[in-house]
């Protein structure tokens, strides 16, 4: 069996807290950024943006599920921003470029998150086609460059000044 040295793990628990913060903050602030976003210019209802989250894996069922299928939305909503981080997280601690450009990096990452998503991820799951336009992919690229890349940039780079620390006291 092979030996893990008290810094790995050290490292690794350091590295889930900021996944599980990253996660949350990207879900409370992208969930609260999308809810008024589609309210003031779709005139959706909050009940009905997290049914349609829920509609990629239920179809147009999910519209009928109530407060039900709103919650497993909000489930699926909060998942997808624990993925989105981890993976900027896991990469950002192996590849120096994006610790060095953590800013500028994390916010194009969001933005290319937003494209995945609408290029990749809706296409391919139940949820019904809504209409593009142009004030939704530019809302959606500036939002998630802003609402998902910040709140990594300032993760990432605030455990690389914790970790510099106790380097520094060690």
């Amino acid at each position: 069996m092979a030996a893990v040295s008290a810094s790995t793990v050290r490292g690794s628990s350091s590295q889930v807290r900021s996944i599980a913060i990253a996660g949350l903050v990207i879900g409370i602030v992208g969930g609260l950024d999308q809810t008024t976003f589609f309210v003031l210019t779709q005139h959706f209802t909050p009940v009905s943006i997290f049914q349609y989250i829920a509609s990629g894996l239920l179809g147009p069922a999910a519209f009928a599920g109530g407060y039900t299928t709103a919650l497993l939305g909000l489930l699926i909503h909060f998942v997808i921003s624990f993925v989105v981080a981890a993976v900027f997280i896991l990469a950002a601690s192996n590849i120096a470029f994006l610790r060095r450009t953590v800013f500028l990096s994390a916010m194009v990452y969001g933005a290319a998150v937003n494209m995945f998503m609408s290029a990749v991820i809706l296409p391919f799951s139940a949820a019904p086609k809504m209409p593009v336009t142009t004030l939704l992919v530019v809302h959606g690229l500036i939002a998630d460059a802003l609402f998902v890349g910040l709140p990594l940039a300032v993760t990432v780079w605030q455990g690389a000044r914790t970790k510099n620390k106790v380097r520094v006291a060690a």
